[in-house]
């Protein structure tokens, strides 16, 4: 499974679990993460969940210099060079 699919697989069970908002059928890069609904909290275990699969969450996010808004920008912090 490619990290697009990890991704947007975590993202759905994370809004399910954390989130009164229903999943939209389709979403691209351009859709901002905050319509889900997920505070913090759903936010740091969605990032866990996907953490199980890749096996690390981002550095630049884990020292805050990466708060992703949208799906692609959530995708690419996982990108080539994955730190």
């Amino acid at each position: 499974m490619n990290i697009r699919n990890i991704v947007l697989t975590r993202l759905k069970n994370a809004v399910a679990e954390h989130s009164p908002m229903p999943f939209p059928e389709e979403i691209d890069d351009d859709s901002e993460l905050d319509v889900f609904g997920l505070d913090s909290l759903a936010f740091m275990d969605l990032l866990t969940s996907i953490e199980q699969d890749v096996g690390f969450i981002p550095r630049k996010i884990l020292e805050g210099d990466l708060y992703p808004e949208t799906f692609g920008e959530l995708v690419s912090a996982y990108g080539s060079d994955g730190t």
